[in-house]
């Protein structure tokens, strides 16, 4: 075996191992973020009528305020198309509106509208109880350490979008 097979990864296994999904933290991650996203979005879909993508894009203007359409991007982790066709959605719904960046004119800013904050402060409770059912699971301490260790891979991941220097 070449020394590069045998390499220990930073979880202590060897790089000529099966890739056990089940075993896979990114994989995990995914599922579970993947699943809790779909659990809320059908919650969302049928109660107030909007989906995954529209929710994320309301509830990032609602956490940060106004942003550019490529701040949402950078916000929700979602490609470009998909943000534009749910802001389009949004507008459509008298959610958000769209205007010239009162600092720069030369971009524009979704804002949320009245109704569009209604909705977010209707939501947000619900998001809540979903997000406590599902850490009903875990005693205080393993919350606050999975909050913890979520926020520092989180922060980690940034690394991940920056472009490669050199």
């Amino acid at each position: 075996m070449t020394p590069s097979r045998t390499k220990k990864s930073p979880a202590g296994r060897t790089a000529d191992e099966k890739l056990s999904l089940h075993e896979f933290i990114p994989y995990k991650l995914a599922v579970v973020a993947n699943r809790l996203s779909q659990s809320i979005g059908s919650l969302f879909e049928k109660k107030y009528g909007i989906q995954i993508p529209e929710w994320r894009i309301l509830m990032a203007l609602h956490s940060c305020g106004p942003l550019a359409p490529n701040e949402v991007v950078d916000h929700t982790s979602m490609d470009k198309g998909r943000v534009s066709r749910a802001q389009r959605r949004l507008v459509e719904l008298d959610l958000v509106i769209v205007r010239d960046d009162p600092r720069d004119g030369r971009r524009l800013v979704l804002f949320l509208t009245r109704k569009g904050a209604g909705m977010c402060a209707a939501i947000i409770p619900a998001a809540r109880e979903t997000e406590a059912w599902l850490l009903s699971v875990l005693p205080a301490g393993e919350r606050r350490a999975l909050d913890k260790a979520l926020s520092r891979l989180l922060a980690r991941s940034q690394e991940l979008r920056q472009p490669e220097e050199g």
